[in-house]
């Protein structure tokens, strides 16, 4: 009876989340896979956003300081050659021109006499077409608390307009008339950028893109302010870009994105799926190889509990038959030294004798061996001449396979070949070889059925072969041939090769069987040699 074995495969599916089966659960880890993906890609993009406003930034920023502290220059270049002159000369007139052509911002130099109430007076004046004279009392109001070498910022009537004024002496100052709005170049600013150039008293420059009325979801106004880097130009630059859901979050790479996270979740859900049935199957399969082990486990005992029968039984039945063949050994020998005594040795009546006498022996030895069996107590191996015992058996056999009507082949060697072995259990073991040989032959019901016995030398010393022109053996019978209580017969026990295997193990050796290349089994025992022989050969009395 097999016993019940608990059901682990089902607890564990039970035991397994639904996530993967469920049409909703999917569908919402994908619009969560999404989302995530969306807030990740829209901070991305801020964060880059914002390093580009800041970075353009900066680069109007050093650019438009280069450009003031060029001012500051130029005033004080201009400021030291109007010192080196005791009165206004052309060298002043052309220095200031050629400023207004290379520097186009810088739109008008005035060089201006300082007078007290309305003394004071233009001196020289350089302007551009843009440009306009300073007023000379403007200007002499505004440096008129500076000491002689420092500046002044000064605000314009003009929109975008500063000046920038620096006293030369108590006498003398030189004015700057400063376009803001050409500070910045139009190349200079980024195409998503609004600018804003701005002093204390107002907007210098705006230039740019302007914000969209419709800002939409999520936009927002990404900002830059720093200052001019100047002592003398209170100028402080803004930039800034308009940023919307579109450049936050692209429509593309999300829809991407979505469609290949989609893909990706089904595709694992059906690996996962086969995964979790193929495991099931695996599950249910080993609890099937359970059950089948454990049914294997009990006919095994179920076979051991026989065996331990037939072992009793053999017990007694070796007790038994002791007596009956000591009579018949004790009868024989009185028969032989009868036939002695009146003539008759080496007749065909002495020669049955002996028979006898042999075969009583070794009857008697197999019931010795199968007591030693039964008690557990293996007999003690010596050296042997393997051919010799071959041939007794053969000897043996070819009565029975006569009788078949199968050829029996015996090839032994010319000399001795000596084994540490058990003679009684190594032909035993060849027997039992020729008899399953036989067995094989007399299936296939062929006329010229043929067992083969060869003793030959081998790497490992000597092999026994025992050849058939039998059916073979199945492929699928091949690898459990030497299995305890497994038989290829319907009414085999199982226990004849795997005892024939015990024995030739004990001895050091190995058996094996495979399918002859012309058809048949081929049976291998293979024993190692040993030197000298110690047995004694048995005289019949």
């Amino acid at each position: 009876m097999v016993l019940p074995i608990p059901d682990a495969a089902s607890s564990r599916m039970r035991a397994r989340p639904t996530f993967l089966r469920s049409s909703a659960a999917l569908a919402g880890g994908w619009l969560l896979l999404v989302a995530a993906f969306g807030l990740y890609s829209a901070e991305s993009h801020r964060q880059a956003l914002e390093l580009d406003v800041s970075e353009s930034g900066r680069a109007l920023q050093r650019a438009v300081s280069q450009r003031v502290a060029q001012h500051d220059a130029h005033l004080t270049s201009l400021s030291a050659l109007g010192l080196a002159q005791a009165q206004p000369s052309e060298d002043f007139d052309l220095v200031a021109k050629s400023i207004l052509r290379f520097y186009p911002r810088i739109v008008a130099i005035d060089l201006i006499r300082l007078a007290p109430g309305e003394g004071a007076s233009v001196v020289s004046s350089a302007t551009s077409a843009d440009g306009a004279t300073a007023s000379p009392e403007e200007v002499s109001k505004a440096v008129a608390a500076l000491t002689a070498g420092k500046a002044a910022y000064g605000a314009d009537a003009r929109p975008g307009h500063y000046r920038l004024m620096k006293r030369m002496n108590d006498t003398m100052a030189v004015s700057l008339d400063i376009d803001g709005a050409k500070l910045v170049e139009d190349e200079e600013l980024p195409r998503w950028a609004l600018l804003r150039l701005a002093t204390g008293e107002g907007t210098l420059l705006e230039m740019g893109a302007a914000a969209p009325a419709d800002t939409g979801f999520l936009a927002r106004t990404i900002r830059f302010e720093a200052p001019i880097a100047s002592a003398t130009q209170p100028l402080r630059l803004s930039l800034q870009r308009h940023v919307t859901l579109a450049a936050l979050l692209p429509p593309l790479p999300l829809a991407l994105f979505a469609a290949i996270s989609l893909a990706g979740l089904v595709l694992v859900r059906s690996l996962l799926r086969h995964r979790q049935e193929a495991a099931l199957a695996r599950e249910a399969a080993e609890a099937a190889a359970r059950r089948e082990a454990l049914r294997q486990h009990e006919t095994k005992l179920a076979h051991a509990l026989r065996i331990n029968s037939m072992g009793e039984m053999a017990s007694g039945i070796a007790h038994e038959l002791t007596q009956p063949l000591t009579a018949l050994l004790s009868q024989s020998q009185a028969g032989r030294r009868l036939a002695a005594a009146a003539g008759l040795t080496d007749t065909p009546v002495d020669g049955v004798l002996a028979a006898n006498v042999l075969q009583a022996k070794r009857a008697a030895d197999i019931l010795v061996r199968l007591r030693a069996y039964v008690g557990r107590s293996a007999p003690e191996a010596g050296v042997h001449d393997l051919s010799r015992h071959v041939a007794d058996i053969v000897a043996l056999s070819r009565i029975d396979l006569d009788r078949r009507g199968i050829a029996l082949d015996v090839d032994l060697p010319e000399g001795p070949a000596p084994a540490r072995i058990d003679p009684v259990e190594i032909e035993q073991v060849i027997h039992n070889l020729i008899r399953n040989a036989a067995d094989a032959v007399s299936e296939t019901g062929r006329a010229d059925g043929r067992v083969r016995v060869a003793l030959t030398p081998d790497a490992a010393g000597h092999a026994i072969r025992v050849f058939d022109n039998g059916t073979g053996i199945a492929p699928d019978i091949l690898p459990r041939l030497f299995e305890p209580f497994f038989s290829g017969k319907p009414d085999g026990m199982g226990l004849g090769l795997s005892l024939c295997e015990s024995i030739v193990e004990r001895f050091d050796g190995s058996i094996s069987a495979e399918n002859a290349a012309a058809g048949g089994a081929v049976f291998t025992v293979r024993l190692p040699a040993a030197d000298g022989i110690e047995e004694r050969e048995e005289a019949a009395e």
